[in-house]
């Protein structure tokens, strides 16, 4: 009796590692738009190179790849994929199954904030609130100060570097509470905390008694989309800080696709 290896048969018959081979090929084809050869592309990919030919046959036949020599590049109809994709994006609707996760997780307030560039603050465009009695209120399109604040300054620290300076000289930095900070040269250093972290918590800087934990969802080109906000009041954010943490982050590299930010 012949036994038939799953992995193989799933390698070999176009199953669904054939189909994460092809998401990889275009992905790296589309990092090297000057082309790669057969033997490149087997490296990166690791798959060999007689493996590899199954695959890349019907994708030039369909016009996604071209060759041209013994250099395989992206063909229109790659293009026109990512362009249907790119006309189908919506941002509140991609990420909403990741935010009703996070709120499942945690049972606390989340929300999704992005940056109203000229009024200098955060605006939410999605809130799902906690059902718990006591709990940190969101509402949809309330907007927010960018310098006390998780939300503002995840969005905030990773703008381009002649908006953030321009923020940090002429922003009207007002205590809200005893803890807002108001001096302009700390603003600074936790901005550039924030691009090497990748998260920051706010607690008791904008409301008394609450915290809020964000982090930054990027796009497709490596530049700030939308930060992910978690809130609670400042006692349950204490008690559990490092789970809250990592769950905002985890949510937000899984919203930004593996993305990373672009530096700048």
């Amino acid at each position: 009796m012949t036994t038939i290896d799953p992995e193989t048969q799933d390698r070999d018959s176009g199953g669904p590692r054939a189909m994460g081979r092809v998401l990889a090929l275009l992905e790296l084809l589309a990092r090297t738009p000057v082309g790669l050869p057969l033997a490149d592309i087997s490296v990166a990919l690791g798959v060999p190179k007689s493996t590899l030919l199954n695959s890349l046959r019907p994708l030039v036949t369909d016009d996604f790849l071209v060759v041209e020599g013994v250099l395989y590049r992206l063909g229109p109809k790659a293009f026109r994929l990512a362009a249907t994709i790119g006309s189908a994006y919506d941002l509140p609707r991609m990420v909403r199954g990741y935010l009703r996760a996070l709120a499942d997780q945690t049972q606390e307030t989340i929300g999704l904030a992005v940056l109203d560039h000229e009024m200098k603050r955060f605006v939410y465009i999605d809130v799902i609130e906690s059902s718990r009695p006591v709990r940190y209120t969101m509402r949809l399109g309330m907007s927010g100060p960018l310098y006390s604040t998780a939300a503002g300054r995840v969005l905030l620290a990773y703008q381009p570097d002649d908006y953030r300076n321009d923020y940090i000289a002429r922003a009207r930095l007002v205590a809200l509470t005893e803890r807002t900070n108001t001096d302009r040269e700390v603003l600074r250093a936790q901005l550039e905390e924030v691009r090497d972290t990748g998260v920051w918590l706010s607690l008791g800087e904008s409301v008394e008694d609450s915290a809020a934990v964000a982090a930054p969802i990027f796009g497709p080109d490596g530049t700030v989309l939308a930060a992910v906000s978690l809130g609670a009041p400042t006692d349950r954010m204490a008690t559990n800080r490092e789970a809250l943490v990592a769950a905002v982050m985890k949510t937000a590299a899984h919203a930004s696709g593996g993305m990373a930010a672009v530096s700048g």
